[in-house]
């Protein structure tokens, strides 16, 4: 019963921002990712939403919708695959933006390091809505994470290189969570980008977002997280609003050989 409801309000929610024509951010995916990879047998789908209800000073009527679909499969015990389609939304009009695959490993639990530690790389292509050019790049994603009884840390030091303009921009992620019960993590994200690795930008034209976040675990097959985001700089977003949800199917037993 629950569950139904969970995933009635989520459809609801979705209708809503279509209908208003919400959820957007210059990123297509505002996830800070844990070390954990998908497990073997197990594929997860996400749908991931971020509407931006006012852009940087320059230009506070920004505010398109972005979709991403998010599949991953657990290929081994510490490796998976995934892949994203990117869509974007402005004025009623859906776009077709890029897609990127998503190859990602995990140091094994046998190492037994004090922290967890995985190694996540993003390759593909964007395309700009306005003028339609491509530009191909990929995001080197190194992920660290620990939990301390009901208090959850992960640092996401990413840096994303472009091919086409030759840049380097250093994108740092951190994500807190408090265990607030067997339903519910409260806590905050914060994402940054400051810009050219060996000359980052002026601070304000560097952009710093902090997200007030939940995340739900009502049914083990299900996720869920919604944040609320407020930009720091003058070259972030405004007020941003984000929200994920994931189904996994387990397409085989584990024991199964």
């Amino acid at each position: 019963m629950r569950v139904n409801l969970f995933i009635k309000s989520c459809m609801l929610f979705f209708a809503i921002s279509i209908i208003n024509n919400t959820f957007a951010q210059d990123a297509n995916e505002i996830q800070v990712y844990g070390s954990a990879t998908t497990p073997k047998y197990t594929t997860m789908i996400e749908l991931h939403n971020n509407y931006t209800f006012t852009g940087p000073k320059f230009n506070q009527n920004y505010h398109p919708f972005l979709q991403t679909l998010e599949v991953t499969t657990g290929i081994s015990e510490n490796f998976e695959f995934g892949f994203y389609v990117f869509t974007y939304n402005n004025n009623g009009k859906t776009q077709y933006t890029g897609s990127n695959i998503r190859p990602r490993v995990k140091a094994p639990d046998e190492w037994n390091l004090p922290i967890g530690i995985s190694l996540s790389s993003e390759i593909g292509c964007s395309i700009d809505p306005e003028n339609k050019e491509k530009e191909w790049g990929t995001e080197i994603r190194p992920i660290m994470d620990k939990t301390i009884g009901n208090h959850y840390l992960s640092f996401n030091p990413s840096f994303g290189i472009s091919f086409t303009k030759g840049t380097y921009l250093f994108e740092p992620n951190f994500k807190y969570a408090y265990t607030a019960s067997k339903k519910a993590n409260l806590g905050f994200e914060y994402y940054g980008n400051t810009g050219t690795v060996f000359s980052p930008f002026r601070l304000p034209e560097q952009e710093h977002q902090l997200y007030a976040v939940i995340d739900l675990f009502l049914h083990p097959l299900y996720e869920f997280n919604l944040g609320i985001g407020k930009g720091l700089t003058d070259a972030s977003n405004g007020t941003t609003i984000k929200c994920y949800v994931g189904r996994r199917i387990n397409w085989r037993h584990p024991k199964t050989k």
